[in-house]
């Protein structure tokens, strides 16, 4: 059996706390290990979250984390991306695919002007084969 320990956080409000909660809750983090407890006279709230000894480092991040990239570090910064490299590597032709279909759209939602070839197809009449077997009729 793997060694557990306690990983901490403080913070002034409870929506703080619970922005806490949320991000170790998406980390992975198991919500029932994570307890929320308020200091005295409502002056803020201490998070405790109980975890395996490897996991600390990785909660400890969690908790101090932000959403606003402003506010990350850049060695999380870097770990993130890390970790995009990572998958894309492991995925070569999922990228290749997404990376088309992206430019296929974009191409598509580019504007043409009025008198371009792909605009002057649309408005000619189809070929007059179809329409004079139904006038002969």
């Amino acid at each position: 059996m793997s060694q557990t320990t306690v990983a901490t956080g403080t913070f002034s409000s409870r929506k703080a706390a619970n922005q806490a909660v949320q991000r170790l809750v998406s980390g992975g983090f198991a919500r029932n290990s994570i307890e929320l407890h308020p200091h005295d006279e409502d002056e803020g709230y201490d998070l405790e979250i109980h975890t395996r000894v490897e996991n600390v480092k990785r909660a400890q991040r969690l908790i101090r984390g932000s959403s606003s990239m402003s506010v990350m570090g850049m060695r999380d910064v870097g770990y993130m991306a890390s970790g995009a490299v990572q998958t894309a590597r492991a995925h070569p032709f999922f990228l290749l695919g997404a990376g088309l279909l992206a430019g296929f759209v974009i191409y598509n939602l580019i504007p043409r002007p009025a008198g371009s070839k792909r605009s002057a197809r649309r408005r000619q009449p189809s070929p007059s084969g179809a329409h004079a077997r139904h006038e002969h009729r």
